[in-house]
C-alpha cells in the first residue's frame, strides 16, 4: 500500500524509522478506521504516536500507558493516557476495567522492548482484554540481538551444513557396493534417519525468544495432537501472526 507524505508527515519519527511498521499499520487497521474502537499503545514517549491513532481513527477511543507522566493537548478528549509499567498486572486491570471493559480491538506494545515485560503485558493483555479476532502489535523484538540491551547479547550465525556424521552417512550410500547391497542400504538410510540432525542453533534471548514462543502458541494443534501430541486437543490462540523485521502482527482467533 503507498503511503501518502501527509501520513508520513504525522506519524512519529520512531515509527518512521522502519517504513514497513507504517505499511503494516496502515494495510491491518485500514478497515477499522471508521469504527469505534478502542486502541491501548504501551510505551507513549511524548504521546505523539497516541495523536497519530486519534486522528487515523476519528470515532476510536485512545488509550496510552508510560512509565512517565505524559502531558497532550487533545481538544477531542478521546485519548487518555495512564502511567505505569507495562508488567504491572494490576494496572492493566485498572485500564481495561475503566476504558475497555469490553475488550480492546487494538492493542501496541511500544514500551521496554524487554522480554520479560513484554511476555508478561501479552499473555495478561492477549487472553483477557484483547477482542477474539482483535490485532496486536509488537514493535522492536530485534532489539534482543544487541549486547547493549539489557535482555540482549550479540548474534553469532552457524554455518549452515550437515554434520559431520550425516557427511559420512551420505559417502557411504554412494559407494557401489552399499548401493546393490539391499541390506547395508537400508542400514544407511536407517543411520541417517536416526541420526539426522534434530536441533538447530538458536538465539533465545529476551524478545527473540518471546516471539519464538508466539510461534509455539500458533503450533498448539500440532502440539496437542492426539496421535502424536500431547492432548487433549488445543486450537490456538492465535489466528495468524506476520513477523518482519523488528515488527510482528498477531490476530487473535475467534474460538468456536
Amino acid at each position: 500500500m503507498n503511503t501518502s507524505k501527509a501520513t508520513e508527515k504525522a506519524m512519529p519519527i520512531d515509527k518512521l524509522a522502519c517504513q514497513h511498521y507504517l505499511r503494516n499499520y496502515e494495510e491491518y487497521l485500514k478497515p477499522l478506521r471508521d469504527q469505534e474502537i478502542v486502541l491501548f499503545e504501551l510505551g507513549v514517549a511524548e504521546g505523539k504516536s497516541l495523536l497519530y491513532w486519534r486522528d487515523f481513527f476519528p470515532k476510536a477511543q485512545i488509550i496510552g500507558l508510560d512509565i512517565h507522566p505524559v502531558q497532550i493537548n487533545d481538544p477531542s478528549n478521546r485519548i487518555k493516557v495512564y502511567q505505569g509499567e507495562q508488567q504491572n498486572r494490576e494496572i492493566l486491570n485498572k485500564i481495561a476495567a475503566e476504558v475497555a471493559p469490553n475488550g480492546f480491538d487494538v492493542i501496541v506494545d511500544d514500551a521496554s522492548h524487554i522480554g520479560q515485560y513484554t511476555r508478561i503485558s501479552f499473555w495478561h493483555l492477549f487472553e483477557n482484554y484483547l477482542k477474539p479476532g482483535g490485532l496486536y502489535f509488537i514493535e522492536d523484538w530485534g532489539c534482543s540481538y544487541w549486547d547493549i540491551y539489557p535482555d540482549g547479547k550479540k548474534y553469532f550465525p552457524q554455518q549452515v551444513d550437515f554434520t559431520w556424521y550425516e557427511k559420512l552417512l551420505n559417502t557411504l550410500l554412494k559407494i557401489s557396493f552399499i548401493q546393490n547391497t539391499t541390506l547395508f542400504r537400508k542400514l544407511v538410510n536407517k543411520l541417517r534417519i536416526v541420526l539426522v540432525k534434530k536441533e538447530f542453533p538458536s538465539h533465545q534471548r529476551g524478545m527473540v525468544g518471546f516471539v519464538k514462543e508466539l510461534v509455539d502458541e500458533c503450533g498448539s494443534p500440532d502440539i496437542t495432537n492426539e496421535l502424536f501430541g500431547n492432548p487433549p486437543k488445543k486450537p490456538s490462540m492465535i489466528e495468524w501472526m506476520r513477523v518482519s523485521v523488528g515488527h510482528v502482527v498477531i490476530k487473535k482467533a475467534v474460538q468456536k
